[in-house]
């Protein structure tokens, strides 16, 4: 992987860890077959797929939901749960394709 493409992705997106975390679900949906590639790249690999999507600004880390909607998806969680354990709390972090 060219590292002077990963550094100029990582100011696309913020962070290392934001970038990190954005190829890795993206990889997920090219692997599982859930999306289609959004670039025209020859490489089959879903990293540099992935990094080409972010690099030509096709996908990018939605923002996280507001307190109050993450707050009613907890509720909602636990009253399903009921008798059984509940899911972790975590912020769910989603890929926005432009």
């Amino acid at each position: 992987m060219d590292l002077q493409r990963w550094d100029r992705a990582k100011e696309l997106v913020g962070n290392t860890f934001e970038l990190t975390v954005l190829i890795q679900k993206r990889c997920r949906e090219l692997v599982k077959g859930k999306q289609r590639k959004l670039v025209d790249l020859e490489s089959r690999n879903p990293i540099q797929i992935a990094l080409e999507e972010v690099l030509q600004r096709k996908i990018h880390l939605a923002p996280p939901p507001p307190p109050e909607v993450l707050a009613q998806e907890m509720a909602t969680h636990q009253v399903e749960a009921v008798g059984q354990a509940s899911p972790p709390a975590e912020t769910p972090i989603e890929v926005k394709i432009d």
